[in-house]
């Protein structure tokens, strides 16, 4: 029991992690766009960023890591996903504002600045990376947890009332 689980949990890693580098992929050729071209500040720019891959993560890792189709409970794993992965962007996006802050005055060359905030962005979200997991499997894998646990009994051949079995 205990060893499907944990295969189970491994593939849904192992596609949240996908997912989670094609995110993270949109959002720095995003951060690099924005910010290289001197249109948007740091805090601006990772904004932008974080958002543009948070909407196809959440549409991968429901859809493709975690196999949640439909409408039921939609809304609860919305807002789940959005906590987590808000207070997951505000780490990014604080940290990329603070670095830009310490290293402007140092750096003058734009270039290599946006090249400092992208690997910010980067090392900012490895450390919430599993703990983000964890809580989305939960969220996301309810539904397994609950029919897992489930006490209902179908019948093997039911019989249609009125009528007998013989």
């Amino acid at each position: 029991m205990m060893g499907r689980w944990f295969r189970r949990s491994g593939v849904r890693f192992t596609r949240y992690t996908v997912a989670s580098l094609v995110a993270t992929g949109i959002s720095q050729l995003v951060l690099f766009a924005l910010y290289a071209s001197g249109g948007m500040d740091a805090m601006a720019a990772s904004t932008v960023a974080f958002a543009a891959g948070a909407l196809p993560h959440f549409v991968m890792i429901r859809w493709w890591a975690w196999g949640q189709r439909g409408i039921p409970r939609l809304s609860r794993q919305l807002v789940g996903y959005l906590v987590v992965t808000a207070l997951g962007g505000a780490v990014s996006v604080g940290l990329t504002t603070a670095v830009d802050w310490l290293v402007g005055p140092l750096v003058a060359d734009r270039n290599l600045r946006t090249l400092v905030l992208n690997v910010t962005y980067v090392l900012s979200g490895l450390p919430v990376f599993v703990a983000k997991f964890a809580v989305l499997d939960r969220v996301f894998g309810q539904d397994r947890y609950e029919s897992t646990s489930s006490t209902s009994v179908r019948a093997a051949n039911p019989v249609a009332p009125g009528t007998t079995s013989s």
